[in-house]
């Protein structure tokens, strides 16, 4: 035994004696901090949700988006959709108005709650323009027209008499139509003369209410600022999110209320949802996978005392990693969240290795601290090094320029060294502390030298030759089935489908194409906005621009709409007939209304019957009234056909303010909204989204080629599925680089270094060609795989290679001592860990479990199946 390894075995030596001569004071001194990082993580422990959080803010691309957010504050606004129809069909009048009037109620309700900083529903009409009839649609404008145009003869009547008398030239030949409408007006005249405050002629005004709605007109648009800055907790995200959800739901509780369909998305929202749900998935996953690895130890030891003090040890360690996450990062996020199910399995596997070694060694010792002592000497040095070079692999991430990845790297990083930490003292001294600790540990007979899998490790050990021929089989099947993984860049397909915020950005876009995944353009004026619009609609894969676009129609179609707005009648001739004094008004009134009587009393009674009741009406009756109202209704017309036939396209600071706050920055930028074609309205595409790879990356190269600097969730996704990619491979570079420059420092031997990284190597090459069979893609959230299995796989490798070392000739080769079964319980608490995460309803967290759990299994079978093979081979050689 070289020098080296006598210094080791004295500090393992030293290091087991430390814990067991002084088992209390090592106990209390661990609870005692594990008591204060329980304080310190409840207290200030935080969860980030925005996934901006994740990005390097030094890079170019995420600076943009930075100043698209500063200059626009309502870039995360809620956005509540209410639909106004019918599923499967068009709404009838009564639907619309309900959920019109149950918008109205709700946008009373939220600004009457001071957590929201602003409502936005649309705008009064008064406040805008006449020059906003030009942004209307040419359907909208021909009505219009149709319905104003039909109006001359009010324009051509100084008076409700001279009106009336027009209709009389006609006589009987009047259609049933006009009569109808010659009806109502007498209807409303006599309603006005009663006192009623309404409308003689009946025409729609500009007063009113403008709503933002879909372009179809079934979905009513509320954006809600909820008042937070980028520096806001996720609970007071997620707290004022369930607010706005609690106002829904309150009002729908109301009769007239209830079968109003009404929902909350929108990017901060969809973001919230994922969080929460990655939060709660996290924690029952969590919970399941320490029963699951509880029942597994106690099945395994067939008994209680000893799961119970692995485990006790274990969460002393979970403790203080939840501390370290707190002096190091400050803050847990999306892909950081599984940490906890990382670091159970690394630190069970502590706990295992030193059970097994326990098992065989201490039948040989008549006191426990020996036996201890000779176990830390025996899989001490396999246990460091694992956790030494884990800890590195994870540690490794943190040079990638993935934000969200280095962080994770640095979580786990000290999660595994100080869970490693914990086992190895507080264990031995949990057991110290037992009465008789020698009948806590079952014995296992066989020694240090005892075998592994019965008569099937000695069988394949003694084919090594067949067995590896086996393996590389097995192996270029699998690499060639890898070939089929891609990466989906869709989020949404990691999120719960049924997800309040998924389902309405879905209905959202299949009843108006725009999606809250879009891209953000910003220009410096009007000028220069209409000319990135009009490249930008020429794109093949954009379905729309939104935003300031929709006020910026161009000069042909403004052109048109000004011509059809030229062909209302000019009241400008009209303008100087007088209407009669009003001693002579009413009387040539009645005259009239007696007339008409009398001509439709055997034609239409009905008719003659409203004339009848209004020229009954006395001067003191306020018969006068409906004659105001007329006079003044039809000054009111002139005038609107006067601004109509003169409309200008107002400029963007003339807009109302809702609407300038929604696309105009606070330095005058003009924001444009591009939105992309959404595949899953393509039947042939069924259940994909415009985040999907052979979407997402056409439509943001298309974008970028005409705008350069453009931003926008969309943009986001695109930027930040590059950089994760390369943030991931160069995490997986670098941790296997660590790894190997440790073992070799470690075995000081190239050919044991090689032989450490088999399962590794080879249980990722299964794990991938598993992953191609089965249809499962990389994603956001599983990608990290690649880091997660070199950091937990190399331990099986480590520890075989050095039961190896001490005893080369021992079947099978690297298994034999109980490091055989120690690696396969530690895989199975692993791979329990990972499965627990099945349950989770967010995708990405189960499809994270699946291929753990696949990657783990596929380490294992290599460790067994593939590497004693190699380290017989080896033995025979080294034999000659």
């Amino acid at each position: 035994m070289t020098q080296m390894h006598l210094n080791r075995d004295r500090v393992f030596t030293w290091w087991a004696r430390t814990v067991t001569s002084r088992p209390r004071a090592v106990l209390m001194i661990s609870l005692l901090l594990a008591a204060a990082s329980i304080w310190l993580t409840a207290t200030r422990l935080e969860f980030h949700s925005d996934r901006s959080d994740l990005i390097d803010s030094s890079l170019k691309w995420q600076q943009r988006y930075v100043a698209y957010k500063e200059l626009f504050p309502r870039w995360n606004d809620a956005v509540v959709v209410i639909d106004r129809g019918i599923p499967g069909g068009s709404a009838p009048p009564s639907t619309e108005t309900v959920a019109d009037a149950f918008t109205d109620a709700l946008v009373e309700r939220l600004r009457g709650d001071e957590r929201f900083a602003a409502v936005n529903a649309g705008f009064d009409r008064g406040e805008a323009p006449p020059g906003m009839i030009l942004f209307a649609g040419d359907e909208t404008i021909e009505a219009l027209t149709g319905q104003l145009g039909r109006l001359g003869p009010v324009l051509a009547s100084p008076s409700l008499a001279d009106l009336l008398r027009r209709s009389l030239l006609a006589g009987n030949d009047l259609p049933a139509a006009q009569r109808d409408e010659l009806r109502s007006l007498l209807e409303r005249a006599e309603a006005s003369a009663n006192g009623a405050d309404a409308s003689v002629l009946g025409i729609p005004g500009d007063e009113g209410f403008e709503r933002l709605r879909t372009r179809s007109g079934r979905l009513n648009i509320v954006m809600v600022s909820l008042g937070l800055d980028e520096e806001a907790e996720s609970g007071a995200l997620s707290e004022r999110i369930d607010a706005l959800r609690g106002h829904i739901a309150a009002l729908r509780r109301a009769p007239e209320f209830s079968l109003v369909s009404a929902g909350v998305t929108g990017v901060p929202v969809l973001e919230a949802d994922e969080t929460a749900q990655s939060m709660r998935d996290s924690t029952l996953a969590g919970m399941l996978s320490f029963a699951i690895v509880t029942a597994l130890l106690v099945i395994v030891y067939r008994g209680l005392s000893t799961p119970l003090l692995a485990l006790g040890s274990l969460l002393i360690g979970e403790a203080w990693s939840f501390a370290w996450v707190v002096l190091a990062v400050g803050h847990l996020q999306v892909l950081s969240a599984v940490f906890g199910g990382v670091i159970l399995g690394l630190g069970s596997a502590t706990a295992i290795h030193l059970i097994a070694r326990l098992e065989l060694v201490h039948p040989d010792h008549e006191h426990m601290a020996e036996a201890i002592a000779q176990t830390f000497r025996g899989v001490g040095p396999g246990i460091v090094t694992a956790a030494v070079t884990t800890a590195a692999a994870f540690g490794a991430m943190a040079c990638t320029s993935f934000t969200g990845v280095a962080e994770m790297g640095i979580i786990a990083a000290g999660g595994v060294l100080l869970c490693t930490l914990s086992v190895m003292c507080c264990f031995p001294a949990m057991l110290m502390l037992l009465p008789h600790p020698e009948r806590r540990i079952r014995s296992r007979h066989g020694g240090e030298s005892r075998p592994f899998a019965g008569r099937l490790g000695p069988l394949l050990d003694a084919r090594p030759g067949l067995s590896l021929t086996i393996a590389i089989v097995i192996l270029a099947g699998a690499c060639a089935s890898a070939t089929r993984v891609r990466y989906d860049t869709d989020l949404l397909k990691l999120m719960p489908g049924g997800a309040e915020s998924v389902v309405w950005e879905h209905r959202l876009v299949q009843d108006d194409a725009q999606s809250v995944w879009h891209a953000v353009v910003l220009a410096r004026d009007a000028a220069e906005a209409r000319r990135l619009a009009e490249r930008l609609s020429a794109v093949p894969h954009v379905s729309g621009i939104g935003g300031a676009a929709d006020f910026l129609p161009g000069d042909e179609d403004v052109l048109r709409k000004r011509e059809l707005l030229m062909s209302l009648p000019d009241p400008a001739p009209l303008r100087g007939l007088q209407r009669l004094a009003p001693a002579d008004e009413v009387p040539a009134l009645r005259q009239v209304l007696l007339t008409m009587v009398r001509a439709w009393k055997d034609s239409d009674p009905a008719l003659a019957q409203s004339a009848g009741r209004l020229a009954e009406l006395r001067v003191g009756e306020n018969i006068s009234r409906p004659l105001d109202q007329y006079a003044m209704e039809r000054m009111l017309l002139m005038d609107r056909l006067d601004a109509l036939r003169s409309a200008q396209l107002p400029q963007p600071n003339e807009l109302p303010a809702s609407l300038r706050e929604l696309f105009v920055g606070r330095d005058g930028s003009l924001l444009l909204r591009i939105y992309p074609h959404d595949p899953s309205l393509n039947g042939a595409e069924a259940g994909a989204s415009v985040l999907s790879p052979r979407h997402l990356g056409p439509f943001a190269r298309a974008v970028r080629a005409i705008a350069p600097d453009a931003t926008g969730p969309a943009m986001q996704i695109y930027y930040s599925t590059q950089l994760i990619q390369r943030a991931y491979l160069r995490a997986a570079l670098l941790a296997f680089a660590a790894i190997v420059i440790l073992v070799l420092i470690d075995f000081r031997n190239i050919a044991d270094t090689l032989c450490a990284l088999i399962p590794v190597v080879c249980g990722t090459s299964l794990l991938l060609g598993v992953m191609g069979l089965a249809g499962t893609d990389l994603n956001f959230a599983n990608t990290i795989v690649a880091s997660l299995i070199v950091g937990i796989g190399v331990d099986a490798g480590v520890h075989a290679i050095h039961r190896w070392r001490r005893q080369p000739t021992d079947r099978p080769a690297g298994l034999a001592g109980g490091s055989g079964r120690a690696i396969t319980l530690t895989t199975m608490t692993s791979a329990a860990g990972f499965a627990a995460m099945l349950i989770a309803e967010h995708r990405g967290i189960r499809s994270l479990g699946f291929v753990m759990t696949v990657g783990l299994v596929m380490v294992w079978a290599a460790t067994l199946l593939v590497l004693p093979p190699v380290l017989r081979l080896r033995s025979r050689r080294m034999s000659r």
